[in-house]
Order: C-alpha cells, then sequence, then structure tokens
C-alpha cells in the first residue's frame, strides 16, 4: 500500500507530537501504521423455538474498529443443509463502519436442535477467522383447533398464527341430538329437526335433545275435547269421550247467562235480563251490561286519539330508589297481561324485597307477588335482574347479583318460577353463580349466562377474585345440552342469540358461540360495551354501544362493519342503546354536550343505514335543565330504552318528555309529565290492542293509544320485551 507524501508528513508530524505519550499505531520508522480490526456480534446466534416450517432469520454485525479498511476474504456457513446465507456483507468493511450478514432457516418438521457455524476470514492481522455458532430449535406448532367443528383449523407458517375459516358442507353432529342430518353452514351446525309420533291420540310426543330418543308420554289431557259437559278418557281405540250426568254445573263461557248446568253433554244456562250488569273482563272497558245476551262494555280506548293517555296504572307506593329496568318488564302475546319486576327498600332500614306485578288490560290487577332475597341487607357490586314469560304465562324471574369486595364479593342468583296465577312452582333462594341474561328460545329450551367464581372469599393482593363466564344451553326438560366456560373479569355480558349465534363479551373481546354445539365461532377485541345489543340476522348485524360510540359488526363472520360517530367525540356521544327496525334502520337517541360548561345542550335523534351512515338526524323539542341531574333516573347511571314498532314509528323518553317519532325524523306526538326525570328511564312496550305502555318513573304505568304499530319479528324491535322473543331473534 503506498501513502501519498502530504499524508507521510503529517503522519510523521504526528507521531512526533505523541513520542512521549507512546504511539502504539506507529511503526519502527515513525509512521503511523493503517490496521483493519474486525468485531463480530452477537458471537453466539441463537434463533430460538421455531414452529415446523416457520422461517426465522438472525443478523451477525461485522464491525470494524481500526482505522484502515478490512476485507473480507470469505464468508460462508459450515452446513447449508438447513441455514442459508440470506444477505451476504460487502467485500470491503470500511474504518469505523459495520455491515450484516443475515442467516436464515425454515424449522424442519422434526422436533430437535440444529447448529451450523458462520465462518468469517478476513485480513484482520491478529483474528484473520471468526466462527460465530448458530442454533435453531423446532418446535410443533401450537394447537389450533378451535374446538369448532364447522371450522377448518391451521398453522399460518408466513404470519406464525392460528387460520380459521368457515367448513361448510362437513357433516357435523349438535349438542341437540334431536336434530337430525345436520351439515355446516357459515361455521354453524346446523339440520332438520328429527319428527316423533306413533299416531296415537293417547300420548305426547316428544324428541329428548340429550340422546335424541323419542318418547311417548301417556296423557289423558290430549283427549281433552275442551267440553265440561263431557269426560275424555283414553283406551286402545283411542279418545274416548261420555257424556257427564245431566244438571252438574259448568262454564258456558257466556257472561250472559246464570245457572250453567249439562244437558246431553251440552253446557246450557238461563239468560239473564236485557240490560242487566255485567263483567266482560276486560279492563278496557266499562259499564258492561248484557245486550242481546252478549256481555258487553263501552270502550275507553275508542273514544281517543293517537298520543291520548287511555289509563294510568299507579303502582305501589315505592320508595325513592325503586325502578324498573328493560329486562325487568315482559308482555305475554297469550293475554296481553304486562310484568314487571322490581326491589323495594323495606322502611326502617330493613333491607329489599322484590316485587313481581301482573297488570291485566287497561289497568285492572292479576297479582303481586314478593320476596325477600337472602342478600336483603347486603349491598352489591352488580346487579342483573330479569323476568321472562313462557307458554301459559309462566314467569320465570332471577336477580343475578355480586356482593361488595367487604361482603365476600361472591356471585350468587334467586329465581323463581311463578303459575299465572302468582303461585310459586319452583324456587332456588341462593344459587352460586351470578346469571347475567338468558333466552328463552321457540322450543321450550334456554341459553344463558352465569359468572362462576373460582375463588372464595373476599378478594386480596396475594389471592385475587377469579371468575369464568359460563354458557349453557339446557332442553325443555333442564338436561345441559352443552356448556361454554372462558376467563372473566369480574363481570361479563350474555348478549343474546340470533340466529345460529349466542353472542357474548368478557374480557375485552366480543364473539360468538355455535347455537347447537356451543364452539366459539370468532372473537374479537373490543372496548367495554353495555348489557344489551341491538341484533339482526336478516341483516347479519349487531350493533352495540361502547363508550362514546356505537359499533356495527357482522354477526356471523365478526367482522366490525363501522363506528358511529367515525371517531370519539365527548361533545357528541350515544345516550341509548341502539335498536334496529324492520326496514333495518339503526335507530339511536344521540345527547350534544359542551365541554367548556359540560352542560348538556340538546337530544337528537338518529337514524343509521346498515353502514352506519346516517340517514336522517332530528333535532328534538327538548331542552335540558341547568342542573343535568334531574333529568337522571333514580337509578342514576340508567339511560332510556327506544322501541319501534313494525311500521317504523320509534317511541323513547327523556327527562320530563316522551316522544313517538315518525321514519324518517319529525316527531309524531309527545306526552310530558310534571316530574322531572319521569320518562329517562322508561321501558315502552307496544300491545297487539295499539297501547303502547311505559312507566312514569317509579309511580304508575301509562298506557298510551298509537297508530296500531306492533313488536317486529324482523330486526330488534325492543329489548327483551316480548317473553316469547327474550334476547332471542329468529
Amino acid at each position: 500500500m503506498t501513502i501519498p507524501l502530504q499524508k507521510t508528513a503529517l503522519a510523521l508530524a504526528l507521531c512526533s507530537l505523541a513520542v512521549t505519550a507512546g504511539c502504539a499505531g506507529c511503526d519502527e520508522t515513525g509512521v503511523l501504521s493503517v490496521v483493519p480490526d474486525i468485531e463480530v456480534a452477537p458471537t453466539t446466534l441463537d434463533l430460538g423455538e421455531v414452529p415446523f416450517g416457520v422461517e426465522r432469520q438472525g443478523t451477525v454485525t461485522i464491525r470494524n474498529l481500526g482505522n484502515g479498511p478490512l476485507a473480507l476474504t470469505s464468508v460462508r456457513l459450515s452446513d447449508e443443509t438447513l441455514f442459508r446465507l440470506q444477505k451476504h456483507p460487502g467485500d470491503v468493511v470500511g474504518a469505523g463502519v459495520s455491515d450484516v450478514a443475515v442467516i436464515a432457516a425454515n424449522a424442519p418438521d422434526v422436533v430437535g436442535t440444529y447448529m451450523t457455524t458462520l465462518i468469517i476470514e478476513s485480513d484482520d492481522p491478529d483474528e484473520p477467522l471468526e466462527e460465530v455458532p448458530v442454533r435453531l430449535v423446532a418446535v410443533a406448532p401450537p394447537p389450533c383447533d378451535d374446538g369448532n367443528q364447522c371450522t377448518e383449523d391451521w398453522f399460518d407458517t408466513d404470519t406464525s398464527e392460528c387460520r380459521h375459516r368457515f367448513a361448510d358442507g362437513l357433516t357435523c353432529f349438535p349438542a341437540d341430538k334431536c336434530i337430525i342430518d345436520a351439515v355446516c353452514s357459515q361455521g354453524v351446525c346446523l339440520g332438520r329437526q328429527k319428527t316423533c309420533d306413533d299416531n296415537s291420540a293417547c300420548t305426547r310426543d316428544y324428541c329428548r335433545q340429550i340422546d335424541g330418543e323419542c318418547l311417548f308420554i301417556e296423557d289423558a289431557s290430549t283427549c281433552d275435547d275442551g267440553n265440561d259437559c263431557t269426560f275424555d278418557s283414553c283406551n286402545a281405540q283411542g279418545c274416548q269421550h261420555e257424556n257427564l250426568p245431566s244438571g252438574e254445573a259448568c262454564d258456558d263461557d257466556d257472561l250472559c247467562t246464570v245457572a250453567d248446568a249439562c244437558f246431553q253433554g251440552a253446557c246450557v244456562g238461563r239468560g239473564v235480563r236485557e240490560g242487566e250488569a255485567c263483567d266482560d273482563s276486560d279492563s278496557c272497558t266499562t259499564g258492561d251490561t248484557c245486550l242481546s245476551g252478549v256481555c258487553t262494555g263501552q270502550s275507553i280506548v275508542d273514544p281517543t286519539q293517537e298520543g291520548d293517555v287511555v289509563f294510568t296504572y299507579p303502582l305501589i307506593n315505592w320508595p325513592s330508589g325503586a325502578f324498573l329496568h328493560r329486562r325487568e318488564v315482559s308482555m305475554s302475546r297469550e293475554s296481553s297481561v304486562f310484568y314487571g319486576l322490581d326491589h323495594l327498600r323495606l322502611p326502617n332500614d330493613e333491607g329489599l324485597t322484590h316485587v313481581v306485578f301482573a297488570m291485566n288490560q287497561c289497568g285492572s290487577d292479576v297479582y303481586q307477588f314478593s320476596y325477600r332475597p337472602p342478600d336483603a341487607h347486603v349491598l352489591v357490586s352488580y346487579v342483573r335482574r330479569g323476568i321472562q314469560i313462557g307458554q301459559n304465562d309462566l314467569v320465570r324471574m332471577y336477580v343475578g347479583v355480586r356482593q361488595r369486595p367487604q361482603d365476600g364479593y361472591e356471585p350468587q342468583t334467586t329465581t323463581y318460577l311463578l303459575d299465572r296465577t302468582g303461585q310459586v312452582l319452583a324456587s332456588g333462594v341462593q344459587t352460586l353463580g351470578g346469571e347475567t341474561g338468558r333466552s328463552l328460545l321457540p322450543d321450550g329450551s334456554h341459553i344463558y349466562g352465569v359468572i362462576w367464581p373460582l375463588t372464595q372469599g373476599a378478594p386480596t393482593a396475594e389471592n385475587p377474585a377469579r371468575q369464568n363466564l359460563v354458557i349453557v344451553r339446557e332442553d325443555v326438560q333442564g338436561n345441559v345440552l352443552w356448556r361454554h366456560e372462558r376467563t372473566s373479569e369480574d363481570w361479563a355480558e350474555f348478549l343474546g342469540v340470533a340466529g345460529p349465534r349466542v353472542l357474548f363479551w368478557a374480557n375485552g373481546r366480543f364473539g360468538a358461540l355455535d347455537f347447537n354445539t356451543g364452539a366459539q365461532v370468532w372473537s374479537q377485541p373490543t372496548a367495554v360495551i353495555t348489557k344489551e345489543m341491538a341484533l339482526s340476522t336478516d341483516l347479519n348485524l349487531g350493533v352495540a354501544r361502547a363508550s362514546y360510540q356505537l359499533i356495527g359488526v357482522e354477526i356471523l363472520e365478526g367482522n366490525q362493519i363501522f363506528e358511529y360517530p367515525t371517531e370519539v367525540d365527548p361533545s357528541y356521544f350515544p345516550r341509548t342503546d341502539p335498536v334496529i327496525s324492520a326496514d333495518g334502520r339503526i335507530l339511536v337517541l344521540m345527547e350534544r354536550r359542551n365541554l367548556e360548561t359540560q352542560q348538556s345542550e340538546g337530544l337528537d335523534w338518529v337514524e343509521l343505514d346498515r353502514m352506519g351512515n346516517v340517514i336522517s338526524s332530528t333535532r328534538l323539542p327538548y331542552e335540558f335543565p341547568g342542573d343535568w341531574s334531574l333529568t337522571r333516573h333514580e337509578d342514576y347511571y340508567e339511560d332510556p330504552y327506544p322501541t319501534v314498532a313494525d311500521d317504523g314509528v320509534a317511541y323513547v323518553g327523556y327527562g320530563d318528555t316522551f316522544f313517538a317519532l315518525n321514519p324518517g325524523g319529525g316527531v309524531r306526538w309527545t306526552v310530558t309529565s310534571t316530574i322531572p326525570n319521569a320518562y329517562t328511564g322508561t321501558v315502552p312496550v307496544l300491545r297487539d290492542d295499539g297501547i303502547i305502555l311505559f312507566n312514569e318513573k317509579s309511580r304508575a304505568i301509562i298506557g298510551v293509544r298509537s297508530n296500531g304499530g306492533r313488536m317486529s319479528d324482523a330486526g330488534w324491535a325492543s329489548f327483551r320485551h316480548d317473553g316469547d322473543r327474550t334476547n332471542f331473534t329468529p
């Protein structure tokens, strides 16, 4: 190597200045030597554990610490059977400069440790040869089976993640053994119902879901001909009907006859005088009299106009703190009886009592039932109360709670089953696990969610509370068809059933299970959502409220469709959970708020399409009082509950005003109250006779004449109000 004259002179000068300090870089002639100095890092390259088929790369850095260029004469691997040099460094590494060698390998399909050596040869005078051992451990990929027989599961070597896709058309085996010829569709096991029929009128035939066996139960009631004057029985020839002796008392179902008695197998009564008072058992009529043999009354509904109050049904003289939630009201489609459930504080701080009340037609009592729960003296952290109406007006009520940490933090549930007169058929006064929601299905089976404790006693730093969300499907006899269990925070949500999906939220994830097997179909991370969802099987749509936005997802695949508003905006946010109309509109009440003053400035009624785009926005004629808390319900955090009829007319209350709203926006009519927060937490329920019911705080149930719209079987017109569809959308 030749050094130019000017650089030689400079080097001599530098060396002469450094004589006293020593000049390690100068040779015996006093000339500054120019040499490379190699450094390699790391000295051992460990690619770690790598699943079969996955590529893993590692980097070795070659740094030149010297003052002259470093020439790399050879960079190679000792064994290239598995490993390869993905990137070769340059031939020369300048002084003070670094370069890299990248080694790559695909893990073989045999568990074991695999080695090679990176060999680096250079013109470094002191270390001309560097060797870097390279190590890889091949391991089996993680199990990717999601437990769902209707998905294909595999490990994606490109992304090192488990993948799943729907295996449509595969034969599958539902937990309900009365479903036969089942195949997979959209990740769910679907089939047809097994038919059980012994061709006998004397038996009650059904398929036992737990094992698919046909059962034929002898039941003489199947021969009931509905005639009070016959004795019904069953023999080898089938149903037999014998006339009762003449003179036996009976009821001819004629309100204008008396002294009814059997005569030759028919019930006959003696007519009363024309114009004589009678009772048509309809509280929506008054002045009932017998006219031409028919008990007839004057309707209190007919003279009213749409938006007029037809009747007011005063509730118990409930003390402050009583209220109705949306899960705590229901309507019987069989009888139009309205049911409510609430808790009342007893005087003198004696604890709580729970009350079920049944209201007939236009305000007459059917019954009231009350009980004192075992937690009557215990304040709780969470409460889920619910009431459901089954066939023959069978009422199931539950109160699921979680105690405060200092009281033990135990989840527990109280349940009662009442007949149509309010008599207790069954009860579970205290059961481990806090029920968080339930669906009554058309076949009489149930799907429900429970918070199940895994630890006992008050939580501590050393022993924090642990619990699971358990979702169970039971058949009509109470046999467990399937059980899904997953880790949970201190509370989770069972959100309902929509077609083939069972929806839930737990541990920051929103997900869906297969209706027939309980296997998870999908889940995705989602912010904390409210207790309810609006669901539409027809639209493949679920809409939930999360903090300041609505979130729309496809219930079949779990893909998020929209957020509304598109950005979190504390000045404009949902004041209610959404509902979905029969024609597919998503409806929600939005609140406008001044962030500088923290004062609420108004309410908007907003309609969205399936993609979250605004169809219309109506500014409601409502002015907030100066004190926002005056608009709030007794349960301070409760929000209004909207309902929409099959004709698209929507109903919602807030503060002292209850609104009926036309499709496309626009106020149809309003009802106002002298109570500032009368309707903030109200629960509108549509009756088949055109009366809409809603509660005025805890004071009364009000019946108002509507335009005749009814609850729809399409979409999620209302939350849990119809006992036949409670938390279920076909």
